[in-house]
């Protein structure tokens, strides 16, 4: 049975897809040509491809907060940590939180703010920027590019899946076929980022972020414990305690773990919105609590799992745990709502599209094609190569969607093969003194390598061999080539520097306080951990404040 067989929708519910949809294009035009007209008149000019691709480095704390909270969790999350904890109860947390860990490890070694405060003496929007502002060097450019676009790519691939499929299923009662709804999710999503590029993305995660809070947050586990009766104690005295609240940890979890860490410390939204945003503090801060968001959602959605497996009957799921959620939500709300969470699923769903959307571009555009441009090229021009961009990724992915049986498959392994090849020569080209550009491109390659023969010979944990292949060859050619060491760039030449460690103090209070609100929830176990994480949160706030306060007033 498929999900189409227990999504229980009416005309009401269909209205309200149409009407978000609507408002997805017309928000995300709307506050781009807003956003662009006021960076016309700040630089006097035309904005350019800067607005397109880093939107005038001028977004604050809560549009840093929503981008970075809405980007990393899409409907692959909600519908599969739902089905997992489904079937496996809490122990769904592990690999749910593999993400979130790896973001807050960026922001606690001082990632967000000196990028950020790089950014303001150095021209930079991308990781291949980082590179050749550190080393000279055209080639890491261009091999950062094509990991970055690949990783994006994988990721914009399974969001397009999940995209089509949700359409279907809401629409295919009136005939829409699943090759119908994936062309018009894409068009949808197109239409607006490339027109605005990241400035129509960002504000539409904004819009999505309010959209998908409430309703996952609140409204549907508040349905759940006041009107059908899913208490922590009801939950606990009719679940298999072995089966639902034990962590049980597996090679799987852990290399999904490993490959999620690594890959997010240097992923390429990551790195656009630390240096998008408007100063150092709201890089810091705003990602900050975008990461938490993302540690919560994980619990949240694991409760919602574990709340389905009280209130659906397995025998209508049948081995397609994906749509759990759907089944719970036509068990739970009402008509009307039902649609709006389904429009919830679906702000999960292009939130994280249109980022890596957009990103591809980035990486294509910066990376690769405008270092072969004419120095003769215009922004207009360059800013029509973008939007061809655009478009052309959207396409490619779409005939792969359609073409391809391993979606999860393509994930998984960009994830691996990204991490391998980009993890540490990133971090090396930002920390390490002796690094060398050489030595960096013989870690990409040694780490691709590496990491693709594993995957080939189907190894335990590739992603281990790529990152051993990549040290390796890294360490080996940097003291090899030593005449070629460049110092390190604005902001991590910094040693010593009290803002860092209040930021690391921060990011531990902040990690271990959205853990075990996390925690609190997926587990259900009691307000303990809810409390005491709050406390860790608050802490973490206003740490960062006091620590800002006084950087500015020092710097």
């Amino acid at each position: 049975m498929g999900a189409m067989d227990y999504l229980r929708t009416n005309s009401l519910d269909i209205i309200v897809l149409v009407l978000y949809f609507c408002v997805l294009i017309g928000n995300g035009i709307y506050f781009s040509c807003k956003k662009t007209r006021e960076l016309k008149k700040a630089k006097g000019g035309d904005s350019g491809t800067d607005s397109f691709l880093v939107g005038g480095k001028s977004f604050g704390v809560f549009a840093t907060l929503c981008t970075q909270g809405a980007s990393m969790k899409g409907s692959g999350a909600l519908l599969g940590y739902s089905g997992g904890a489904f079937v496996n109860g809490c122990g769904t947390l592990i690999p749910g939180q593999c993400y979130s860990l790896g973001a807050w490890f960026s922001i606690a070694c001082g990632m967000a703010r000196k990028l950020r405060k790089c950014a303001d003496k150095l021209d930079i929007s991308s990781i291949g920027d980082v590179f050749v502002a550190r080393f000279e060097k055209p080639a890491l450019r261009k091999l950062s590019g094509v990991a970055g676009a690949w990783l994006a790519l994988s990721i914009l691939c399974s969001q397009m899946a999940a995209l089509g499929l949700l359409i279907h299923l809401m629409f295919s009662k009136y005939g829409m076929t699943y090759e119908l709804a994936l062309v018009i999710g894409i068009i949808v999503s197109f239409t607006y980022v490339s027109i605005g590029g990241l400035v129509s993305v960002v504000y539409n995660d904004v819009f999505q972020w309010l959209i998908m809070t409430p309703m996952i947050f609140i409204v549907l586990p508040g349905s759940m414990i006041l009107m059908h009766g899913v208490t922590p104690q009801a939950m606990h005295s009719t679940l298999d305690a072995a089966q639902f609240f034990s962590l049980r940890p597996n090679m799987w979890w852990l290399g999904y773990l490993l490959s999620g860490l690594l890959a997010s410390c240097c992923d390429v939204t990551h790195v656009q919105r630390f240096i998008s945003a408007k100063d150092e503090k709201t890089s810091v801060k705003g990602s900050m609590l975008g990461f938490a968001y993302c540690t919560l959602f994980a619990g949240v959605v694991t409760f919602l799992g574990l709340g389905a497996a009280m209130l659906v009957d397995p025998a209508i799921i049948g081995k397609n745990t994906d749509g759990v959620l759907f089944a719970l939500i036509s068990e739970v709300l009402p008509h009307g709502l039902i649609g709006l969470f389904v429009a919830a699923i679906l702000a999960t769903t292009i939130s994280t599209l249109d980022s890596y959307l957009q990103v591809c571009v980035l990486c294509l555009m910066v990376d690769i094609v405008e270092p072969a441009l004419p120095e003769t090229t215009t922004e207009k021009q360059k800013l029509f190569c973008c939007r061809l961009l655009t478009l052309l990724i959207a396409e490619a992915a779409s005939l792969l969607v359609l073409q391809s049986k391993g979606i999860l498959t393509i994930v998984a392994v960009g994830y691996s093969t990204f991490s391998s090849m980009m993890f540490l020569p990133f971090m090396c080209a930002l920390y390490w003194k002796r690094c060398t550009g050489s030595g960096c491109v013989a870690g990409m390659v040694a780490g691709c390598l590496a990491c693709s023969a594993g995957v080939y010979l189907k190894l335990p944990l590739p992603i281990v061999w790529g990152v051993a292949a990549s040290l390796i060859a890294i360490a080996g050619v940097s003291f090899a080539t030593a005449s070629e060491q460049k110092p390190l760039l604005p902001g991590f030449n910094e040693h010593g520097q009290e803002i860092d460690h209040s930021v690391l103090k921060g990011c531990v209070f902040g990690t271990a306080g959205s853990l075990l609100i996390s925690v609190g929830f997926g587990m259900y176990i009691n307000w303990i951990y809810i409390i005491a994480g709050i406390i860790g949160m608050y802490l973490c706030v206003t740490m960062i404040d006091k620590a800002f306060k006084k950087y500015t007033l020092t710097a």
